[in-house]
């Protein structure tokens, strides 16, 4: 039998709840005592092995189908068994060829202006002086986005009615509190407990829930139950109706066809939007924090960045289809996903024995190229502690083994380039027009929300109200 990597000597429930806590300070801890891999046990999963080594992400992430499963993703979530993310071999390349063209190419330029007009909205709610918590003003920016973006939907009842319930189940469920669970019983129980719970509640619709349902997970199976519903309607009317101008990813989906003519069954179709939902979501509104977070703590980079934006748009208003093309803004993206990944590692359940630069991993266990810890590797990141944007300028071209923020392989992330447009035109946006400082005593410490990673204090800021901008300067020549 293979030795595994050495890794901490505490019990698996006392690593969960460890990583939980404090999910960066935890992998920092192990890799100073354990070096560039190193072996975790989760409560109920099998062991993960950690890796920082970029010749173990690329070995990882060269792996062909055929050596790793998907289907039991340790995820505490109802996602839906039938998304991309639980399939494997030619369901999982089938289904990722159609997803991917709505999210690529020239339906990004409908969707940048499509995003402005949200997130101005949101801004126009701001009022001068106000402190406030910006993840909840990004969580409600980034599902208005899904929401019209990916479904398809005007303002209106449906769209309120369905934000409301999105709103219930992922605040019931995207939690510390359910996390902890998880590691007590495992992440696959919980989401499979979930799902059942879901899938009963599914059948009682239209009927409704029942007054006595007062269970936290009955209410959320209930919201989880309804959004489905709302979605099979959108779904029977696009299907009904054609799509005509419809640009939006669920009319593109419901008219994509597989190589063999067939199209995306509806429950299928509805998994695949749910992930989208939540990848979309919660993920983008984590790392559009964690930027605003590092940009927000560094004069001398919101200068930089507000001499960007003003040389761009000296009109003082943001052509949305342009913020893709601001160097400087996009560099600051970059290296707050490199500092503070929205998920600290992605992961590969192999069927088969995988070499490594310290031994094999055999079949039965779980890789886990951890993008938190590659990317504070000082041998690829000088000074990797520091804010330095820099670092993403200029010609030179960033290894997908020293930086893959999105994962990496067959399965990057396919909303890699939607989520991009979406943070470089929500920033865009919040830097040109808002006078914005971090409160005092704000301590964003990461946390372990569900299947990401939030700032503890929904990162404190203060609007000191809106912002002018200055006449056009020439910004310093990029120094690496």
């Amino acid at each position: 039998m293979n030795e595994l990597p050495p890794g901490p000597d505490l019990h698996p429930l006392r690593q969960g709840m460890r990583f939980g806590a404090s999910p960066f300070g935890f992998l920092d801890e192990c890799a100073r005592r354990h070096g560039d891999s190193f072996t975790l046990r989760l409560p109920g999963d099998p062991p993960r092995i950690v890796c920082s080594h970029p010749e173990d992400v690329r070995r990882i992430f060269a792996l062909e189908p055929d050596h790793y499963v998907s289907h039991d993703v340790s995820i505490p979530l109802n996602l839906g068994a039938r998304g991309l993310l639980f399939l494997d071999g030619e369901s999982h390349l089938a289904d990722r060829r159609l997803m991917v063209p709505p999210l690529h190419g020239d339906h990004l330029e409908g969707y940048a202006r499509l995003i402005q007009q949200v997130t101005a909205r949101r801004i126009a709610s701001f009022r001068p002086g106000d402190s406030f918590a910006m993840h909840p003003e990004m969580q409600w920016v980034t599902l208005s986005v899904i929401m019209t973006c990916v479904f398809g939907l005007a303002e209106g009842h449906r769209l309120e009615r369905l934000r409301h319930l999105t709103t219930r189940w992922l605040d019931g469920t995207l939690t510390p509190l359910v996390f902890l669970v998880s590691m007590a019983v495992t992440a696959t129980r919980v989401r499979r407990f979930l799902d059942r719970a879901a899938a009963a509640s599914q059948a009682r619709y239209p009927e409704g829930p029942a007054p006595w349902r007062l269970l936290p997970w009955q209410r959320l199976a209930d919201a989880k139950a309804e959004i489905i519903a709302i979605l099979e309607q959108e779904i029977a009317e696009c299907r009904v109706r054609p799509p005509g101008d419809r640009r939006d990813v669920m009319a593109l989906l419901v008219s994509a066809r597989y190589e063999d003519g067939r199209a995306l069954e509806t429950g299928a179709l509805i998994d695949e939007l749910i992930m989208l939902l939540v990848g979309g979501h919660e993920t983008t509104a984590n790392a559009l924090c964690w930027a605003l977070r590092h940009i927000l703590a560094r004069p001398d980079v919101l200068d930089r960045l507000r001499a960007e934006l003003d040389e761009a748009f000296p009109g003082g208003k943001v052509d949305a289809t342009k913020a893709r093309k601001l160097p400087y803004l996009d560099a600051c993206i970059k290296e707050s996903m490199r500092l503070t990944p929205i998920a600290p590692a992605v992961g590969r359940s192999l069927i088969k024995p995988l070499p490594l630069e310290r031994g094999e991993a055999p079949a039965g266990t779980i890789v886990w190229p951890c993008i938190y810890l590659t990317h504070r590797r000082p041998d690829l990141w000088p000074a990797p502690e520091e804010f330095r944007p820099e670092r993403f300028l200029g010609e030179a071209k960033v290894s997908p083994n020293h930086f893959f923020p999105f994962g990496g392989g067959r399965r990057r992330c396919i909303g890699m380039a939607f989520a991009s447009l979406e943070m470089q035109v929500v920033l865009a946006e919040l830097l040109m027009t808002c006078d914005l400082a971090l409160a005092t005593g704000s301590r964003p410490t990461p946390i372990m929300r569900g299947i990401t990673i939030s700032p503890a204090d929904g990162l404190r800021v203060v609007f000191a109200g809106p912002r002018r901008p200055t006449k056009s300067t020439t910004l310093a020549p990029n120094r690496r």
